[in-house]
């Protein structure tokens, strides 16, 4: 039974978030004019979600720890969100999740399928029958289990996210691992791109080893046949944090990193971890604790329990969830995404101390490149994006949002 504390938290929380709904809703037609005139070269290959045409769809590829769990859930209520507003006659397509994908980095490949099942299981989406997909079911891949050129002298050993990617929790629900798909990720990622050709988004949240892995066994031109890949990873300012030079997921597997952008033609958007940790959005870790922690759902209850014990012993007091900041950049770019900038980009493979890190090339004219970097969120509409996503908004408030009302 919730305090009365929470209870009175809560209630503040909605009146704030429906002020800036007000503020948001009155500034939105303003908002996208304002973009479409900045160097917003993404906006070009939008469609807002009230004018979808086609079918979309979309494979998740993360290393499962609290923010990949974040983003997971941020992009499974979006998919629901859709299917509701097609009955209603309000799209005429919708997005549909075809898969996640596991990798290594925040921990073991067994360890990130475990905690997918887990968050599938707490939202009733968990695959049951390996055999039979329901329409609601998402089925889990277990991809690469290391990165392409095995590590040597450096390790990674700080494990924010725990060992096992969930806070090292000892009494987190047991998964039946047999529900994981018996094919390997990367195979099969390159069928279902091969079976919806142009169709296909990416959302890539942990090292690249998995879509390397696709380019690499299947050629180039399998990145041709993919709608687009948004990733969370590198950085344009050379600011690390698993080094002083490298971000996390690059750094994991540089290699993989320098496939992807070596064999790209076209920018990729990317939300780099300068953009994630300069961004302010506002987010407590008291807020994410005592207020959308109240918040009475299977999921939120395991993610109290993951995030308590990664946060609290850190004494971190602000709740930074970069993964679920690219979904939500992918899922309504034009509320998102205040501004980004296409550089050339490559990944430094041989420094000593920059191994990771991502070279931007500034002696290449603007507007011409491989990665498109989102430099600046909107923080008041994450804000209510990552409230929705944890319950404490109702569809109907994000929908006023985007205009679906």
């Amino acid at each position: 039974m919730r305090s009365k504390l929470s209870i009175v938290r809560q209630q503040l929380h909605r009146l704030y978030l429906n002020e800036i709904l007000i503020r948001s809703s009155n500034k939105f037609q303003q908002i996208v004019q304002t973009n479409s005139k900045r160097h917003y070269p993404i906006n070009a290959n939008r469609t807002e979600s009230k004018q979808m045409k086609t079918d979309g769809y979309v494979i998740y590829d993360c290393d499962a720890g609290a923010d990949d769990a974040w983003g997971l859930q941020m992009l499974i209520k979006w998919e629901e969100l859709l299917n509701k507003l097609k009955q209603e006659g309000k799209v005429d397509k919708t997005l549909k999740i075809l898969a996640v994908t596991c990798v290594q980095g925040n921990t073991d490949v067994e360890n990130s399928s475990r905690n997918v099942l887990r968050v599938l299981e707490s939202v009733d989406r968990n695959d049951l029958n390996v055999l039979v997909l329901l329409p609601f079911q998402i089925p889990v891949y277990k991809g690469c289990a290391g990165p392409l050129k095995p590590r040597t002298s450096w390790q990674y050993t700080l494990h924010y996210h725990g060992k096992n990617g969930f806070g090292d929790v000892q009494d987190l629900p047991d998964v039946d691992m047999s529900h994981i798909q018996q094919k390997h990720a990367v195979n099969a990622m390159y069928e279902f791109v091969c079976k919806k050709p142009g169709q296909v988004d990416f959302v890539m949240v942990g090292p690249l080893t998995n879509l390397a892995m696709c380019v690499l066994l299947y050629g180039p031109n399998f990145l041709n046949k993919i709608r687009n890949i948004y990733i969370m990873g590198g950085n344009y300012q050379g600011r690390g944090n698993a080094t002083p030079s490298a971000e996390f997921n690059v750094r994991m597997d540089p290699e993989a990193a320098f496939v992807i952008w070596e064999k790209t033609k076209r920018p990729l958007p990317i939300l780099p971890w300068e953009t994630c940790i300069e961004a302010d959005l506002g987010l407590s870790v008291d807020w994410r604790l005592n207020v959308l922690g109240s918040v009475n759902s299977e999921f939120i209850k395991l993610m109290n329990k993951v995030e308590s014990a990664i946060l609290i012993p850190k004494g971190f007091t602000e709740w930074i969830v970069c993964d679920a900041e690219l979904v939500a950049a992918y899922i309504l770019p034009q509320l998102i995404i205040a501004n980004s900038r296409i550089y050339s980009a490559s990944v430094e493979l041989a420094g000593t101390d920059t191994r990771g890190q991502m070279v931007i090339n500034h002696l290449i004219e603007k507007h011409v490149g491989n990665a498109e970097f989102i430099t600046e969120l909107h923080k008041e509409h994450f804000r209510r994006l990552i409230s929705w996503t944890g319950g404490l908004l109702e569809d109907c408030e994000i929908e006023n949002l985007i205009g679906f009302a």
